[in-house]
């Protein structure tokens, strides 16, 4: 799963994890930039699920002209909003990288072929 860069996606993604989760015993990845990973860990603290996992996709908000250390936009003033959507095209690399490295672990049980770019 990738959510986009706001709390409450973020929120709303892990929320649907935990019931795919739970209904389908699958085991889900989000997938987001460092500092949302660790927020959703800390949310996630009490009561883990072990079905979900989490992936730090590289992500310096500072190279693309965005204040330090703001990964989502509760950190940012409204008119920078955009420019943090813009500079979410950066995670696209680490993101297909990872849909590799998933689509080729010995446990995959899906082909990363079957995500394609829309």
């Amino acid at each position: 799963m990738l959510p986009f860069l706001a709390q409450g996606h973020l929120i709303r993604f892990l929320a649907l994890a935990n019931q795919m989760a739970r209904r389908f015993a699958f085991t889900i990845t989000i997938a987001t930039t460092p500092l949302n990973v660790r927020h959703l860990q800390a949310t996630t603290a009490t009561q883990p699920c072990p079905r979900i996992h989490f992936a730090a996709l590289p992500f310096n908000s500072a190279d693309h002209g965005l204040p330090p250390e703001t990964e989502n936009t509760d950190s940012l003033p409204h008119h920078l909003i955009v420019d943090l959507c813009h500079a979410s095209t950066s995670l696209e690399p680490p993101f297909r990288a990872l849909i590799r490295d998933i689509g080729a672990s010995p446990r995959g049980e899906w082909r990363a072929a079957s995500v394609e770019r829309m």
